[in-house]
């Protein structure tokens, strides 16, 4: 499936200010976590009585973080309009392209 600048950029934002559990996730952090934008890491549950379950919530990797600040820049550039709706390319793979040709 392919997503939007402005998706990704939502999607990112959502794992940066919510802990999002790995299983109530939306598709798009499957792209992203193939992209290595999102991991998962085990988070315990509330120290109550009881046994609880760990869960596994969705967190930025470092390109992540670094990705949220490139789409975040794009964001208040003039040019937004335009690439928000744009088929989102990491600066990555768009480099291996360049220098595979």
């Amino acid at each position: 499936m392919k997503y939007s600048n402005e998706v990704v950029l939502e999607a990112l934002r959502r794992v940066q200010l919510r802990q999002v559990p790995w299983a109530k996730r939306p598709q798009v952090f499957e792209f992203l976590r193939e992209m290595g934008l999102l991991d998962t890491a085990r988070q315990r549950t509330a120290a109550t009585p009881g046994y609880h379950s760990p869960v596994d919530i969705a967190i930025l990797t470092e390109n992540g973080k670094a990705e949220i600040d490139r789409l975040e820049r794009d964001e208040r550039s003039a040019l937004w309009s335009v690439r928000r709706v744009v088929e989102y390319d990491s600066p990555s793979q768009s480099d291996t392209g360049l220098m595979q040709a």
